[in-house]
C-alpha cells in the first residue's frame, strides 16, 4: 500500500519575477513531484508588517491563511537569498507572524540558502527558525554561495556538487516526513 504523497509548503524569500531562489524551488517541484506535493507559497510580499501584540481578531486574513497553510503541511522548504548581509524583509516579516502561534513547532523544516555569499542569512534563518520551534537538521540545511554560477537562469542547477549536495537534502529531508507520518 501506498503512503500519501508528502505535503511541503515551499517558501521563497526572493520575490522578483527572476529570483534564483524561486527558480530553484520551481525545480525541485518538478524533479520531486512524483515524490511529494509542493506548494509554492508566494503571498508573503502581500502580508503587513508585523506587530507585536496584534490580537488573533487582528491579524489579517492573509496572515490567518499563512499559518494555517503551515500547520496543514508535512514540512517546510525555504529558499533564500541574503540582503545586505541579512534575511529578506519580507520572508522575515512572515516568520515573525508566526512567532505567536505554535505552527512551526516541530515542524520538519528544511533551509536553502542561495546568494552570492550567504553566510550572514543562513546563519541568521536558521538562529531565527530554531527560536519558532522549527525542527531542524544538518542535512537538511544547505548554503549555495555563488548561486549565479552554480544555477541557471531558468532554475536548472547547472554545478554537479551542487546538484547532488540538493538531491541529497531533498532525500532526507523526504525520508524524513514519511518518517513522521
Amino acid at each position: 500500500m501506498n503512503n500519501p504523497k508528502s505535503k511541503i509548503l515551499a517558501i521563497s524569500g526572493g520575490i522578483s519575477a527572476t529570483s534564483y531562489n524561486k527558480k530553484i524551488l520551481q525545480t525541485l517541484k518538478q524533479n520531486f513531484s512524483e515524490n511529494c506535493e509542493m506548494v509554492i507559497y508566494d503571498k508573503i510580499v502581500d502580508f503587513p508588517f508585523f506587530a507585536s501584540g496584534t490580537s488573533d481578531e487582528e491579524t489579517p486574513a492573509v496572515v490567518k491563511d499563512f499559518l494555517t497553510d503551515v500547520d496543514k503541511a508535512d514540512g517546510i522548504l525555504i529558499c533564500s537569498p541574503e540582503y545586505v548581509f541579512s534575511i529578506p524583509g519580507v520572508l522575515k516579516n512572515a516568520l515573525e507572524w508566526a512567532v505567536s502561534s505554535v505552527v512551526f513547532t516541530d515542524k520538519p523544516v528544511a533551509l536553502i540558502t542561495a546568494a552570492s555569499v550567504g553566510e550572514k542569512a543562513h546563519e541568521s534563518l536558521l538562529l531565527v527558525l530554531k527560536t519558532i520551534g522549527a525542527k531542524l537538521s544538518e542535512e537538511t540545511n544547505l548554503l549555495i554561495s555563488g548561486v549565479k554560477a552554480k544555477v541557471a537562469t531558468d532554475g536548472q542547477i547547472s554545478d554537479p556538487i551542487t546538484k547532488q549536495s540538493i538531491h541529497n537534502l531533498m532525500h532526507v529531508f523526504l525520508n524524513s516526513l514519511n518518517d513522521n507520518s
